[in-house]
């Protein structure tokens, strides 16, 4: 009786933890695709481009020394604190890099509330 009983917490025990597992990988999963379809909104494209012209105020022209701009989708993570962690590469050259919190407003726009630039493009927009 005994070994029954300890081969059926046994078989309990494992399916638990593998229903929890495979739960957690849903969650993970579900979560990087709403971080990505944050990213890729209209409301955050307007907020990153505002940064980028309070940078270079010719950004994303022709004249501008800012031609063009990439998130880094596989680095995107939530932000402990509140907000989205963004990496961007800039001018498809990966010196030129920005990693940035960006904040949903009480207006539902997005605002970059810390950021930090690499040396390379404040040799570039200075």
């Amino acid at each position: 009786m005994k070994k029954i009983f300890v081969i059926f917490l046994t078989i309990i025990t494992l399916g638990s933890g593998m229903l929890l597992g495979g739960c957690s990988m849903v969650n993970s999963r579900s979560e990087r695709e709403e971080m990505i379809r944050i990213a890729d909104s209209k409301k955050m494209k307007k907020a990153l481009e505002n940064f980028l012209k309070g940078l270079d105020s010719k950004a994303l022209t022709p004249e501008g020394k800012i031609k063009s701009y990439e998130i880094q989708k596989d680095k995107l993570k939530y932000n402990p604190m509140g907000g989205l962690i963004i990496k961007i590469i800039i001018n498809e050259d990966e010196k030129l890099n920005i990693s940035m919190t960006v904040q949903e407003e009480e207006s539902g726009n997005y605002r970059v509330a810390s950021y930090f630039i690499s040396e390379d493009i404040n040799k570039i927009v200075e």
